[in-house]
């Protein structure tokens, strides 16, 4: 009776070390399952996204051909161009497939943007842009002031400004341009701008829907011969950016934006003839503020690719200049970021 008893007992220590061991390889095995389900889709979501950037460069590559296409053909007259209906060109919006993805650029024309580096020319609108964006005082006085700062050549800060006792204060330290900028981003250096005054950023409103905040970036320019000082053309320009040409009333800025949108303007005549009455005395202004609707040769183009199977996106900026009065070079890039907030 002995006997039998203890080989019960083995019997259940055997039986509890089987579910103990069980036990340990269901887990050692859903250990592995897991790390190898991450691994997959880390190496997916990789390949994802290095499809998308390639898919981006060709969007890229698609919109500067098509930019010289559309503005640049030696046997079309301009005013053959702006008889032709807007596309995506016109539009600032141009869509395509690329193998097995899909991209999606944005066109910025940098002649319709402010010009940063114009200092004291351009004060006044930028004080009028920072209250069309939303940004409040006294952040931009701030901004504008600190601008100026930045760009100038003297080491005398502005009321609201700062030179190189504000930044020397800063971790790590570093000192004022006192130059024009070379680039932009610059302006992140400077003294009041945020990244969300910078880039911008998304709020929910009261419905719950994801409502768009565009920064400075959209609308600010650092490409342009500073002799152009404030003047922008009509054609390029952003609604916020006509809204803050001094002197000129919304309603015209608007009217103007819209008509815009259906077919760019050819000159002032056709300004007076489309708009009318509406216009008043600011026909004399805008001849004098926006002279003219010259043909841009700098744009910003922001691309965004995916594959079409995926979500992971990559998006690229460039800054492209187009010259078609040199055979041998007709475009050249002066800007390449790939690390663009998406």
């Amino acid at each position: 009776m002995r006997m039998i008893r203890a080989r019960e007992d083995d019997r259940g220590v055997i039986l509890i070390a089987l579910l103990w061991l069980l036990t340990i390889l269901s887990v050692i095995a859903l250990s592995f399952g897991r790390e190898t389900f991450v691994e997959v889709a880390a190496s997916r979501n990789a390949r994802d996204l290095t499809d998308g950037y390639y898919i981006a460069r060709a969007g890229i590559s698609s919109t500067i051909y098509q930019l010289m296409q559309k503005k640049y053909l030696p046997q079309r007259a301009p005013s053959d161009l702006l008889a032709l209906e807007p596309d995506g060109i016109d539009l600032g919006r141009v869509v395509g497939q690329f193998g097995d993805g899909e991209y999606e650029v944005e066109i910025q024309d940098e002649s319709g943007k402010i010009n940063v580096n114009a200092g004291e020319i351009a004060i006044q609108q930028l004080k009028a842009l920072t209250g069309v964006l939303g940004i409040g005082q006294p952040d931009a006085d701030i901004i504008v002031d600190s601008i100026l700062d930045w760009i100038d050549i003297d080491k005398i800060p502005h009321t609201n400004g700062a030179e190189d006792e504000y930044y020397q204060a800063l971790q790590p330290p570093y000192l004022a341009k006192n130059k024009p900028m070379d680039l932009l981003e610059e302006l992140l250096l400077v003294r009041g701008v945020t990244p969300d005054y910078y880039y911008g950023h998304r709020e929910k409103n009261p419905d719950g829907q994801i409502v768009e905040f565009y920064g400075l970036s959209k609308y600010l320019t650092a490409h342009l011969p500073t002799v152009i000082g404030s003047r922008i053309n009509i054609n390029a320009a952003a609604l916020p950016v006509l809204l803050s040409v001094p002197g000129l009333p919304p309603e015209i800025a608007q009217a103007i934006y819209e008509r815009r949108l259906v077919r760019p303007f050819r000159d002032l005549s056709e300004i007076s003839k489309e708009l009318g009455p509406s216009l008043g005395s600011s026909l004399g202004f805008i001849s004098a503020q926006l002279p003219s609707t010259p043909v841009a040769t700098v744009f910003t183009l922001v691309a965004s690719g995916r594959r079409t199977d995926s979500k992971a996106r990559r998006t690229i900026r460039a800054i492209v200049k187009i010259d078609p009065n040199d055979p041998n070079n007709r475009y050249k890039i002066i800007y390449w970021n790939e690390n663009v907030p998406n």
